[in-house]
């Protein structure tokens, strides 16, 4: 799998690690969860690596299940654009991940960074390295330290 998408050179991934036990539990609840940390990953992929002439930013989610988290994503990415791209158009979709090979991707880097941190097993991630477009941003590593669970 990793040879097949290291083929196609023009892309990178980028991730941020939140440990849901380190998170307070004010925003554990995932109406206020994923927009939180939504708009922060956004920030992280955008600043300095839109392009010169990028003419527009299309920005896939997996679909999520329940309306009010939804709204509440689409409207931290929407906020979260607005402030990193300008005038660079964009739109956002909501696709079931199984039909997007982009969200495959982002699922499988995915798996790859929490292999890495979650397992200890960096196999997968340091093939993927030549894609990965900076360090992880370690989210819960600038709280306080407290583990809620």
């Amino acid at each position: 799998m990793v040879q097949a998408l290291l083929k196609h050179p023009d892309w990178r991934f980028a991730s941020i690690l939140v440990e849901k036990c380190k998170v307070n539990p004010t925003i554990q609840d995932q109406a206020a969860f994923y927009p939180k940390f939504a708009s922060m990953v956004l920030r992280f992929v955008f600043k300095g690596r839109v392009r010169v002439g990028t003419n527009q930013v299309l920005i896939y989610t997996d679909t999520l299940p329940v309306a009010n988290q939804r709204r509440a994503v689409e409207a931290s990415i929407k906020k979260a654009c607005h402030a990193d791209l300008g005038p660079i158009p964009f739109c956002v979709f909501h696709h079931p991940r199984g039909s997007n090979a982009w969200l495959q991707v982002v699922d499988y880097c995915s798996w790859a960074v929490f292999r890495r941190w979650e397992k200890k097993d960096d196999r997968t991630y340091v093939q993927l390295r030549p894609r990965l477009a900076d360090t992880e941003l370690d989210i819960t590593a600038r709280g306080d330290g407290t583990t809620y669970y």
